[in-house]
């Protein structure tokens, strides 16, 4: 190595020191003077003499490979030390000639060394490849000539490694394209590549850009041979072209292998838009930049959708839709290239964040949805950036760091532009409803109005502003938004900047509606001493835009609204202290004589307010007329605090007033008023705000119990007072419901409360717990579970917070407790609708809700399966496996990767959970192969063995004996203290008492008093199955009147209990006489049962209970004649016996009864009646017990869920049975379905046509483009009371179960024979689910809306996208097999038949860089490639007028993609492979198409490798299939939409490649392509 190094020294040397005579022999690349350079030798020692070139030549190869073989260093770095030698040579060019000479041929012989060495593993050295990428050092030869024979150098090695890699074909030679010259690298994909993809890129992209600063630095100087020759530029340019030509196989008019694909070099040709913009490109580099930008669009066009503009539905879409394809990286290398009207089809973070203000999404959710969109964006703006070539003399090429500033800045940009978006759309949309033209001379009072308020008859429009103004509070509240960029926001909507509206122009831009959202904002205390104080300060700027946003017109107009309409007169007053020289502001403001006249209305307002509560005059705090709470709502805008403060004080007033409640003495309560929901919801945000600070701080959030503050002394609690009032508990959750965004973080702050207190029962359970603790718990569990349901459900934090109850479910002993602890368990569960459940219950790393108001960081999930079961209680766990079937049946798993479900399913129980074949029939396939390998269900306990244990423990008589030996309780109570034992009790205790009917109720207490409360779920099961196999030897009239008594007389047995014993799933229910009559007696024979039902029914509990002003005397009236008992003490208080021992601490009843523990089992009993196919009684159970679902939070969400399970189920094929459950959960006028279907549910008929169908689709359409419709009953309800208060999902939700309903009728005639079928084997299972798919493939609604949506002509305004993509949301919605996947298969009817896609598209020459550069091209360019309108944008289509049906379903189908899951895909990949199999393709169109199909889910995928595979292979099979059938295809002609394929291809293999093992398996089928497409896919997969 050393005599190298001093050899190649000398070499260089001898161009600066004067050699005696050096003759060349011949120039190597014909580019240097061959003339001899004369030199005198200087005196000095030398190692080495030169002779001529040869010998210098074969000198250095020689001390190459001797240095290389030594092995001291490696190969690399030995060739690294000779190019930096011929880089260091800068004079003589007879000399530079030597030493490119030498590298030749230093390079062929190493290509011979690794031709040899190619299946030889372990070769030291390192791959040719590294070897090559020396070679690029030396580019950065500035010289024209040094730089042309650096590039000819290496396409000189790089002909000679094709030729070596492909037995000969090479660039220049003649085209070899036999299909046996490289089959053994076909059928391999493994072959040794000398030169890989990523060395070729590598070098092309370092001479491209070494080119673009040469072209900055040199304008085309002269040529030294004379101004008519080419410049030195030119010289260097056609070299590079020359290279170029040579990476894609191109050598004049000769064709070879190619090393890169065209879509590379265009890829790594685009140096980005900031050169591109510069003007750094010379007119030849520019063309051939354009040339590949043109190429990259051409490919963009079938990567991304005719129209991605698909709306973020919050908790409809799945999770992967915030994961958008305009935001992957991937695709920002190509979206790019697209014009600005293609861009437009794909989303923005600013139509995200204003879909989910419009659906009320929760904040946390708005939040992660920004978050998303900001990791995806960095990555696709890196991905860019990497891919872009930015010269550090660009200006504003550095790229600035981004700081929390500037990310704090962006998201409140977001969410002003969107909160922007919506109140001008939400005041635009009042202006329509109002008439603010017609002015009244004299003002005709309506009923809501009198003297001093005026309030428009119709003011339901104005809950929008509440909303608006509520998530506006929040923004500003926590900082999310400044407020003084709100207010120039506003400003600008009146005044918009730029334009040539002066104040006091268009007086329509005008409105009090946004000085009124302006002035919720001054009740921010912060905002009040902060920007306000500052401007009253300065130079009242903003007092000014205030008074210029001033509509003085709509105050005395006809549809007046003095709530609004009085907001700059209560900003005044508001603010009246800060006002300096309150006697001048009308001469420094004059536009304030418009609003003084009215000035007046305030300050009586403020007069009558005071005097009202001075002398404690209820009427006008308890708003219950409109007239009166608008009042107090306009009191509340001017008076900080004060209205506030007076409903508290209203609520809990200072004067002592006990009252009592039903549980007994130790509840007691301080009586007070009771505040209306009109009052509550019309005050201004900060009042609201105030007044749950004030109840959560005295009465919710001590753990000493209601705390109250006289005299201004500390808060404290008070004598005889532990309990809070019915009345406070209401306000409560009707502010929660009113202001879900400024009050959601107390909410945070009780579910973080919850969760210590459930970590403090694994430490010590309930006795470690104080009685105000206890108090607490069961008042939030009551008002979580019978009023903030509808809450939680849309929750951001919902499928989490089981986690809040965990231990509490096994460590409480309070039976009360855990009585409503176990339903809200049960109702919290049911409430799950995503796969975030089962996330969240392999989830160990969850530790409670952030109480961060904004922007919460992401929580990375690792999966672990818990050491310790969920739920003890067997109830408990086979609803939550119910709920698991039940969401993965309607979202899949696709969104959560990793996550395995048997171990979700493993984790719920203690013990394996057997189900019947009439469950499993219903489940979907992953869960029922997972239940289909549980172990049988147990045996009955036979009547013999009881009877024996009685014998053998003659104990047993003390618990119908009260004579028996002493000693026998304590007995029993040791011997039931095993839990392997009790099991037993009960069955034992019916043994006996059928003997005789009267127990000793103290011991059978003691004896249950010792059996943890979770697990008497599964002692009652086993009781029912005992009885269940007696009915038939001892009679129902026998055995229903003693279970009566266990449930509802001595309290042993809870009758929800029984119920799902009966119910469980355990037992196959069809045809088992013996349950079904235990069921209906049980729910429809029972006496006791019937009398509190009837009782129930009579008290006539309202569904509307937010407005029910009477629910707290209904609810005492009822609890006084059925009173709860918890601790089996119901018989012996009855007749007055002391109770030993006494029962636990009773804790406060407000909203929980029997009938109300009973509704969720009920609504798991439902699923199990469907499936039992008793059709009578179903329709009884439904038609009798139908009165409880008005206490049901979600009754719509619930029946949607019951068709979606058990659409296909024959029992619920028939119109009675479809009635009484329509009838039985729906409160019909609570929900606006449409006239057809609430004519079928009170007895008609009901047809489904086309205009029905349209109506539908608009009706979607209209809420998905934000439409604020007018409510077509006057009796809906508040949208926020709603059950479901996002208006999409609200519709969505209504339709579907319109279509389910159709579906089920249109079943009817089959379904007869289907009820004699009763399918108990997986073989009979899936049978079933075939005849499903073919019954769903001839629904005749199906095919009527995919002819509607196909049909531009049909859809009204707004017409265009949003039809489609309603069409698409609601198939993904729906069951798959009756929308989505009949819309997907329908693009076989698309491809075979559509003309368009028949036709060939014009042939291509492959492209040649040298041919392109010749002048004549220059001069007549040939026409690029115009899209079709089959790919065009379709809103682009239909502004031309060019929509087409291939375009048209290509949308729709990416619309159902993007909101399906995997099953969506599945039956994509079937379709596919189809068209391939039906052998019907023949044209390279069809064959562009279903790439287009594929395209914009590549990056979805990915993560499925068999369907990704599967799918790539099927797509070169069609290649081959298409190919034969084109005339134009042979060695050097392609045609446009074949060049387009072999992007995507290439485009797959650069972004998504899913690796050799796959390539390998897709290589059969690239073997079956035309020689010239086989090599060049070749050149993609054998890297």
């Amino acid at each position: 190595m050393d005599k190298l190094v001093q050899y190649l020294l000398d070499v260089i040397q001898s161009s600066y020191q004067d050699l005696e005579y050096l003759v060349p022999c011949g120039s190597f690349l014909g580019l240097f003077d061959e003339r001899p350079i004369k030199r005198t030798r200087t005196d000095g020692p030398r190692v080495f003499e030169f002779d001529d070139s040869e010998s210098t030549c074969n000198s250095i190869r020689h001390l190459t490979l001797t240095a290389i073989s030594s092995g001291t260093m490696p190969a690399v770095d030995v060739l690294r030390v000779v190019v930096d030698a011929v880089r260091n040579i800068h004079d003589a060019s007879a000399v530079l000639d030597i030493g490119f000479r030498s590298l030749f041929e230093i390079y062929q012989k190493r290509l011979s060394f690794h031709c040899a060495n190619r299946y030889t593993t372990g070769v030291v050295g390192g791959t040719f490849g590294e070897e090559y990428l020396i070679l690029t050092k030396l580019f950065e030869l500035h010289r024209p000539r040094t730089w042309v024979a650096a590039v000819r150098l290496v396409s000189m090695v790089t002909k000679s490694a094709i030729g070596i890699m492909y037995g000969g074909t090479t660039p220049g030679e003649a085209p070899s394209l036999s299909t046996g010259t490289h089959a053994a690298s076909l059928s391999e994909i493994s072959g040794i590549n000398f030169l890989p993809e990523a060395v070729c890129r590598e070098t092309i992209r370092v001479v491209w850009r070494l080119l673009l600063d040469s072209a900055a630095t040199e304008r085309q100087p002269a040529s030294v041979l004379g101004s008519a020759r080419r410049t030195r530029w030119q010289i260097r340019f056609d070299a590079t072209l020359e290279l170029f030509d040579c990476f894609v196989g191109r050598s004049g008019q000769c064709l070879g292998r190619p090393l890169v694909s065209y879509y590379t070099v265009a890829r790594e040709l685009d140096p980005g838009a900031a050169v591109a913009e510069s003007g750094l490109l010379t007119d030849e580099m520019q063309a051939i930049v354009d040339l590949c930008f043109a190429r990259k669009r051409r490919l963009g066009r079938i990567l991304l959708p005719p129209d991605g503009s698909w709306p973020l539905i919050s908790h409809a879409s799945r999770a992967h839709t915030v994961k958008h394809v305009y935001d992957q990286p991937a695709y920002a290398l190509v979206r790019d290239s697209l014009t600005f009207e293609e861009t437009e089809r794909g989303p923005s973070a600013n139509k995200y964040v204003a879909d989910l203000l419009y659906q009320r999404a929760p904040t946390d959710e708005i939040f992660a949805a920004i978050r998303n969109h900001r990791i995806t964006k960095k990555k696709a703006m890196a991905a860019v950036a990497n891919d872009s070539y930015v010269p550090n003399r660009v200006p504003g090429s550095v790229a600035v760091e981004e700081s929390v500033d500037a990310e704090k800045h962006e998201v409140a940009q977001l969410l002003l532009e969107a909160m922007a978006q919506r109140i001008e759309q939400t005041v635009r949309y009042i202006q329509r409803q109002c008439d603010f033209e017609t002015l009244l001379n004299e003002r005709k009072l309506n009923d809501n109005s009198d003297a001093s308020m005026i309030v428009p008859r119709n003011i339901q429009y104005w809950e929008h502003m509440n909303e608006i103004a509520d998530q506006l509070y929040y923004f500003v509240l926590f900082d999310a938004i400044p407020y003084k960029a709100v207010h120039e926001r506003l400003y600008s909507l009146v005044f918009p900047k730029d334009s040539d509206i002066q104040a006091g122009g268009s007086m329509r831009r005008r409105d009090n509606s946004y000085i009124w959202l302006l002035l919720q904002l001054f009740h921010i205390e912060k905002v009040a001493a902060g920007p306000i104080r500052a401007d009253l300060a300065g130079d009242e700027d903003m007092l000014d835009q205030l008074m210029q946003m001033y509509n003085e017109q709509q105050i005395v107009s006809k549809d007046a609204f003095y709530v609004r309409d009085l907001a700059l007169q209560a900003a005044m007053s508001h603010q009246q202290e800060k006002i300096s020289d309150n006697q001048g502001v009308k001469f420094r403001h004059p536009r304030m004589a418009v609003a003084m006249p009215f000035a007046a209305v305030v300050f009586r307002l403020r007069q009558e307010f005071g005097r009202w509560f001075r002398e404690e005059r209820p009427e006008l705090l308890a708003g219950d007329t409109v007239c009166r709470a608008m009042k107090t709502a306009a009191v509340s805008q001017f008076r900080q605090y004060a209205v506030p403060n007076a409903l508290y004080t209203f609520l809990v007033p200072p004067r002592e007033a006990i009252g009592q409640l039903p549980s007994g003495p130790l509840t007691t309560y301080q009586q007070g008023g009771r505040i209306s929901t009109l009052l509550l919801d019309n005050i201004n945000v900060g009042g609201k705000h105030r007044l749950l600070q004030l109840v959560y701080k005295m009465m919710l959030a001590h753990e000493m119990g209601p705390q109250f503050q006289v005299d201004g002394r500390p808060p404290a609690a008070r004598d005889g007072i532990t309990c809070v009032s019915p009345h406070v508990v209401d306000t409560v959750y009707r502010l929660l419901y009113n202001a879900p965004y400024s009050n959601e973080l107390m909410m945070k702050e009780v579910l973080e409360k919850l969760r210590r207190c459930d970590e403090a029962m694994v430490r010590g359970g309930v006795a470690r717990l104080a009685a105000p603790t206890l108090r607490w718990l069961y008042t939030v569990y009551q008002l979580m579970n019978c009023r903030l349901l509808r809450f939680f459900k849309y929750y951001a934090h919902a499928s989490h917070l089981v986690h809040h109850l965990r231990h509490s479910l096994v460590h409480v002993t309070h039976r009360q407790l855990y009585g409503s602890l176990e339903c809200f368990a049960l109702c919290l569960v049911n409430l799950q609708h995503d796969v975030g459940f089962l996330q969240a219950l392999l989830d160990p790393g969850y530790h409670g809700v952030s109480l961060e108001p904004v922007r919460p960081e992401a929580r990375p999930v690792r999966y672990s399966k818990p050491a310790v079961a969920w739920f003890a209680c067997a109830m408990l766990a086979r609803n939550a496996a119910v709920v698991i079937a039940r969401i993965v049946a309607m979202r899949g798993l696709g969104d959560a990767p990793g996550l395995v479900l048997e171990d979700c399913l493993a984790s719920l129980p203690l013990q394996p959970l057997p189900w019947a074949p009439a469950v499993l029939r219903f489940l979907p396939r992953p869960v029922r192969a997972y239940y289909a390998r549980a172990s049988s269900a147990e045996p009955v306990v036979a009547a013999a063995d009881v009877r024996r244990l009685i014998d053998a423990r003659p104990e047993h008589r003390a618990l119908v004996d009260a004579g028996a030996a002493p000693g026998s309780e304590a007995a029993l109570v040791a011997l039931y203290a095993d839990a392997r034992h009790r099991p037993l009790f009960l069955l034992t205790l019916w043994e006996l008492l059928l003997e005789s009917p009267r127990p000793v109720i103290p011991v059978v207490r003691r004896v249950l008093l010792a059996f943890p409360p979770s697990q008497m779920s599964a002692c009652t099961a086993a009781l029912v199955d005992y009885i269940a196999a007696a009915v038939d030897d001892v009679g129902l009239g026998t055995v229903g009147p003693l279970l009566d008594s266990l449930m509802f007389t001595f309290r042993f047995v809870q009758h929800e209990h029984v119920v799902f014993g009966l119910v469980r799933g355990v037992h196959d229910l069809r045809g088992d006489t013996a349950r079904l009559a235990l069921v209906r007696h049980v729910l429809l024979g029972s006496v006791e049962f019937v009398a509190r039902l009837a009782e129930w029914q009579r008290l006539d509990f309202q569904g509307r209970y937010w407005a029910d002003v009477d629910h707290w005397r209904k609810q005492e009236a009822y609890l006084a004649r059925f009173p709860e008992y918890f601790e089996y003490e119901a018989q012996l208080v009855k007749d007055g016996v002391a109770v030993d021992p006494p029962p636990a601490l009773p804790l406060p009843i407000y909203y929980e009864t029997a009938m109300v523990r009973l509704l969720p089992v009920l609504e798991f009993a439902l699923g199990r009646l469907i499936e039992a196919e008793d059709r009578s009684l179903l329709c009884d159970v439904l038609d009798r017990l139908g009165i409880l679902y008005r206490l049901h939070q979600v009754p719509l969400t619930t029946l949607m869920n019951t068709l979606f399970v058990f659409f296909d189920a024959p029992a619920l094929h028939d119109p009675t049975v479809m009635r009484s459950l329509a009838l039985s959960l729906l409160d019909m006028t609570q929900q606006s379905f449409t006239p057809e279907f609430t004519r079928f549910v009170a007895g008609g008929d009901w047809s489904v046509d086309a205009g029905y169908v349209c109506r539908m689709l608009a009706r979607i359409s209209r809420a998905i483009a934000r439409h604020l419709r007018r409510p077509e009953k006057d009796a809906l309800p508040e949208s926020h009371y709603r059950e479901i208060p996002n208006p999409i999902l609200l519709v969505l939700t209504e339709c579907v179960v319109e279509l389910l309903t159709w579906w089920c009728l249109h079943q009817a005639p089959a379904s007869e024979a289907r009820l004699l079928a009763r399918p108990e084997s997986e073989a009979e299972f899936r049978a079933e689910e075939a005849a499903r798919t073919k019954r769903a493939a001839a629904w005749p609604v199906a095919r009527l809306w995919l002819d509607i949506a196909m049909d531009p002509a049909a859809h009204p305004p707004p017409s265009g996208a949003t039809y489609i993509h309603s069409t698409g949301l609601l198939a993904n919605v729906l069951p798959d097999e009756l929308m989505a996947f009949p819309f997907v298969q329908h693009l076989t009817n698309i491809v075979l038949e559509e003309p368009v896609l028949k036709t060939i598209s014009r042939p291509k020459r492959y492209f040649s860089f040298v041919e392109f550069a010749l002048p004549a091209t220059f001069a007549q360019p040939s026409p690029l490639f115009a899209a079709t309108a089959v790919f065009n944008s379709y809103e682009q289509n239909r502004a031309r007028h060019m929509v087409n049906r291939p375009n048209t379903y290509l949308t729709l189908l990416h619309s159902i993609l993007h909101y399906g899951g995997i099953g969506t895909f599945n039956t994509l990949a079937e379709v596919i492979r189809g068209l391939v199999a039906s052998g019907q393709l023949c044209s390279d169109i069809q064959l562009l198409y279903l790439c287009a199909t594929v395209g914009p889910i590549l990056y979805r995928l990915k993560d499925h490798e068999l369907l990704y595979v599967q799918i790539l292979g099927d797509l070169v099979s069609a290649m081959a299939q298409v190919c034969p059938h084109i005339e134009s295809l042979d060695i050097d002609t392609s045609t446009d939409a074949v060049e387009q394929v072999m992007d995507f291809f290439c485009f797959v293999k650069d972004q998504f490649d899913p690796g050799r093992s796959a390539w390998r398996s897709i290589a059969p089928h690239i073997a079956a392509l035309p020689s010239l497409l086989r090599y060049q896919l070749q050149s993609i997969v054998d890297q």
